[in-house]
């Protein structure tokens, strides 16, 4: 099973995951939902995914970050969730196992992405918005089971910034899980919405952690948010409390006042290694604004350097 194997590979060395995807999209000049590009523009998809793999990604993260009815609805797809989550999965499944296959002693794998969608499940009655508990849960699934259908390795519940979504989302991939008689790993990551490491509902890291510490969950960790440097005691707290591996995807730094980030690789090289010098993570790579570069020079950081160890072992 791929689950036995990338357990195998954490106890070893850190996996590293690949970098920002929406950016190189528009590099690409593609515009609009970058979920679509999947439909419209999958050889596209596929190049990037490639870049990433090139670069020394271990996983590669699927197109699907708002695949998903509630956050498609603006987009008039709604309907297209599955569909879309599906050929996102399939487009990395084919990309990683090119590279596997090229090279059986390093295999890459894929995980789905599930952002937070764009509501908050917290907040949604406080703001007299008719969305529901169910409608989350309903719309994580068809998420998942495209993402799992279309070969999906792990899923990633991504960029997540209310409680009540991981909690939903975990209930809809238990619905799959059962449906397909076995379980599917599961990474949780968190964006941190204030300089105190509080979530947009408002808890704490550790707070968030006590929710789900209790899940099986192949690892939990903090993406976007800030850049490296910024993260670096925020990664210290999650990996004081947490019982499972920690991951970490931070931005290239701090948006600029256009929307850009300007951290180099070599800048992001630097702040990553002093995450990884001090033994907190399991899993690395780069959120928005980093590139292809930006995680070369991570693979090169970090190598050789060892992974968090599990408590307890």
């Amino acid at each position: 099973m791929n689950s036995d194997t990338i357990k195998s590979i954490l106890e070893k060395r850190i996996m590293l995951l690949d970098g920002g995807l929406g950016t190189q999209l528009q590099l690409a000049g593609i515009e609009g939902c970058p979920d679509l590009a999947c439909l419209d523009h999958p050889e596209t998809v596929r190049e990037i995914h490639e870049r990433y793999l090139a670069a020394g990604s271990d996983f590669i993260e699927t197109d699907s970050f708002s695949a998903n009815a509630i956050s498609l609805e603006g987009y008039g797809r709604a309907a297209d969730a599955y569909e879309i989550a599906r050929a996102a999965a399939s487009i990395a499944r084919k990309a990683a196992d090119k590279f596997t296959e090229a090279n059986p002693e390093w295999p890459r794998f894929v995980v789905g992405s599930i952002g937070p969608t764009s509501k908050s499940a917290t907040l949604a009655p406080l703001m007299d918005d008719p969305v529901t508990p169910e409608d989350f849960e309903n719309a994580y699934y068809d998420q998942a089971r495209g993402l799992v259908d279309g070969g999906a390795d792990v899923l990633m519940l991504e960029t997540m910034v209310d409680s009540l979504n991981i909690r939903t989302a975990l209930d809809a991939i238990k619905r799959v899980s059962a449906e397909k008689g076995s379980g599917i790993p599961v990474m949780v990551s968190v964006s941190l919405t204030d300089s105190f490491g509080r979530l947009l509902s408002g808890e704490s890291i550790e707070e968030l952690y006590a929710q789900i510490k209790d899940e099986d969950l192949l690892s939990v960790g903090l993406n976007c948010s800030m850049g490296a440097e910024l993260l670096l005691p925020f990664v210290k707290r999650l990996a004081e409390v947490s019982s499972t591996r920690v991951s970490v995807h931070p931005n290239a730094g701090l948006p600029n006042p256009s929307g850009g980030y300007d951290e180099t690789p070599e800048m992001f090289a630097v702040h990553m290694k002093a995450i990884i010098d001090a033994g907190l993570v399991n899993i690395a790579g780069g959120c928005c604004g980093t590139t292809p570069e930006h995680i070369r020079l991570l693979a090169a950081v970090a190598e050789g350097a060892a992974p968090r160890p599990l408590p307890g072992i």
